[in-house]
This record gives C-alpha cells, sequence and structure tokens, in this order.
C-alpha cells in the first residue's frame, strides 16, 4: 500500500473531483465519518456545508487534506475490504473524530481511494501534521499491510528485482494496451530496444519495435511531422493498428530523436554484417523444401533465435519482412539487396499456403457432399 497525503486550499475543489467521477460512473462512494447523515443520504452540498462549518472554527486554517491509498494490482479488494482499510487508516493517523468521506476510483489499472478531510478539530485547534506521513502514515502502513494481507513494499521490491534480472536477459515484456502505464511501457521498451540492437533504418528499428507492440511514426511526406524530421512512438494493438495517445520522441529519457537514429544507423553498419551469417544460414535452412505453413517456419526459425516481422498493408497483404536476431541483436530487412531473396521465399510461403488451405477447404467440402449424397443405411 502506498499512501499519499496532500494538503490543498480548496475543500470544494477536492470533493467536486470525486464526485464528477462518481457520475462519470468511474468512482463510488466508499464510506464517511462524522458527516451527521448516513452515506446514502448525503449530498453534494451536505459535504460541502459540514467541512465549511468545521473549518470555519478556525480562520487561521485554511487547508483541507486529500489523500490517496494506492494498493497493487495484485491486491484483489472488495468493497468492504477497503472500506475497513480507509477506517483503520484514519484511525491509525488520529483523524477517526474528523469528517471525513472515501471514494474508490475505477479509472486506473491499480485499486486506490481517494479521502477527503480536514484537520480542523471541534474546538478549532488544528491537528499537528508535523512529520503525519513519515511517522503516522507509515506505521498506519505497516500496520494495515500486516492484518489485510497486502503486497508489501518489500515483496515489490523482490518482483522488482526478479523482473529486471528477466528484463537484463529477455528485455521488457511485450506491450498489451491498458495492461500496462502505457508511458512507462514506451519508455522501457524503446530505451532498450536503442541500446541493445544494431538497427541500420528507421525500418529496421521499427521492425523490432513492432515485436513489442511499439511502432515510430515519422509522417507521411505531406505532414508538419515529416518536414520537421520528428518522430511519435506509438502502441499497436494485436492487429498492428495504432491505439492510444503517441509520445514524442523529446519524451523518453533516452532521446530517441530521429537525428540520433541517424547517428546509430551509421555505427551499426559494420556490426550488423558481423552477425548477418547467422540469420543468413538459418533462414536459407528453414525456408528450403517449399514449405507451406508460414506458422511452422516462424517457430523453427524462433527455436534458433530468429524472430520473423511481417508488416502488413491496408489490403491485408505483406508488404515488408524483417528477420529479427535477438541473440545477436541484428535486424535484416527485405531491403537489403543479399536479403531480397529472402524476402521473396516469405511471399512464395504465403502463396503456397494459400493454395494448401483452398485445397483442404475444398476436400472438405467434397467430403461433406459425398456423405450427403450417400446412401443412408437401412434399419
Amino acid at each position: 500500500m502506498r499512501p499519499k497525503i496532500t494538503t490543498c486550499r480548496s475543500v470544494a475543489h477536492s470533493i467536486s473531483y470525486n464526485e464528477e467521477k462518481v457520475e462519470l460512473h468511474i468512482a463510488e462512494r466508499l464510506t464517511a465519518a462524522n458527516l451527521l447523515k448516513s452515506l446514502e443520504r448525503l449530498t453534494m452540498e451536505d459535504i460541502l456545508h459540514r467541512f465549511d462549518r468545521r473549518m470555519e472554527l478556525n480562520d487561521r486554517v485554511r487547508t483541507s487534506l486529500h489523500i490517496t491509498l494506492n494498493f497493487d494490482p495484485q491486491d484483489k479488494l472488495t468493497g468492504d475490504q477497503m472500506r475497513e482499510i480507509a477506517r483503520t487508516y484514519m484511525k491509525e493517523i488520529g483523524f477517526e473524530r474528523q469528517p471525513w468521506i472515501a471514494w474508490r476510483h475505477n479509472d486506473a489499472g491499480h485499486p486506490h481511494c481517494h479521502i477527503v478531510t480536514t484537520h480542523d478539530q471541534w474546538n478549532g485547534d488544528p491537528i499537528d501534521l508535523y512529520k503525519i506521513g513519515e511517522i503516522r502514515s507509515e506505521k498506519a502502513r505497516l500496520k494495515i499491510e500486516a492484518q489485510f494481507n497486502l503486497i508489501t513494499a518489500e515483496i515489490k521490491q523482490r518482483q522488482r528485482d526478479c523482473e529486471q534480472r528477466l528484463y537484463d536477459q529477455h528485455g521488457p515484456p511485450r506491450l498489451i494496451y491498458g495492461q500496462q502505464p502505457l508511458a512507462r511501457s514506451l519508455s522501457d521498451i524503446v530505451g532498450y530496444v536503442s541500446e541493445k540492437y544494431h538497427f541500420t533504418s528507421l525500418r529496421e528499428f521499427n521492425a523490432v519495435l513492432r515485436l513489442y507492440n511499439v511502432e515510430a511514426y515519422a509522417g507521411g511526406p505531406d505532414t508538419k511531422l515529416y518536414q520537421a524530421r520528428g518522430l511519435l512512438y506509438r502502441a499497436l494493438d494485436q492487429n498492428g493498428r495504432y491505439i492510444g495517445r503517441p509520445l514524442k520522441a523529446s519524451f523518453f529519457h533516452c532521446k530517441p530523436t530521429l537525428e540520433n537514429l541517424e547517428k546509430k544507423f551509421r555505427q551499426n553498419l559494420s556490426i550488423k554484417y558481423e552477425h548477418k551469417r547467422h540469420v543468413e544460414v538459418n533462414a536459407c535452412y528453414h525456408l528450403a523444401g517449399k514449405p507451406d505453413n508460414l506458422e511452422k517456419v516462424r517457430q523453427n526459425l524462433q527455436r534458433d533465435g530468429i524472430a520473423l516481422v511481417l508488416r502488413k498493408d491496408k489490403s491485408g497483404a505483406v508488404s515488408e519482412v524483417a528477420f529479427v536476431d535477438t541473440r545477436n541483436k541484428v535486424v535484416i530487412t527485405g531491403d537489403d539487396p543479399i536479403w531480397a531473396c529472402e524476402a521473396r521465399a516469405i511471399h512464395q510461403v504465403l502463396e503456397r499456403q494459400q493454395v494448401r488451405l483452398a485445397r483442404e477447404q475444398t476436400l472438405t467440402q467434397t467430403q461433406r457432399e459425398t456423405l450427403r449424397r450417400g446412401p443412408r443405411l437401412r434399419m
């Protein structure tokens, strides 16, 4: 659990922020305390009136507290559990007698709730907030994690260490839109590919990025993006279509701008041809014998550390072919004259596959027709 306590000058702003989420059906009222009415009967005016009356007791204190309790995505909390956690937290930090209200939000990839309260007490004296986060909130966090069996910071750190080891060995996980934070996933993938792989063109760079459902977009020839030599990094769905909000190249820490990538293109030329033999031998071996099953060819190449990346145009036809050597971190595309024959071989595999599927479909239809017209068994 990760509590966050912030002070805000407008309690009305904090309350309206959460109530607007309720109206949009992406949040719900969780629980409330010391607001004189039950949660179901409370209106927004009732909540504001209660806080205003309490804060009028001390003109020198004009701030309220906006608390966020964030939980790990692995913490599958019910409404009752989160409600009890909110009550326990407020008691542990010394706010159980203060008016407060909590909302559960459902607009993020992790469970969390927002709490609005005031530190003006019934007699006008303010509650001391000195080191409330470092002392009282931290003690509350440890108690709640143990009581409700939550994912602790120590467990999370061990998971991060394990993920880091996997990352060092295999790179970042493939981006699945909606299941991971988009900006962080894009940053991890773009940083890893630009640092580890040896590509000599934007097309080769994109061939690797597509393995992770990411693409660098330079725009069309008539666009301002293309004329300004800019790059946008966008997520792709399972069908290779753009999805989500694109991020500029300047957003990333590694600064993968077109100018910086072109410097890498020149540096990587010699490295690329040092390792091309591994791709060449395995590609020729698995494409020999006129195979008619592209998925089987892909699997065979994968066992040898080579990923086959295909890009399709709007009609569904394969427009680009690339071989990505995930062991030596080099990329070969059909643009290279040496590899034009391998690209043609992939297209021939697709043609033979279509012929095979059509033949199998015709055979199946013939068998159905034979069974339908065949003599029926007599009793």
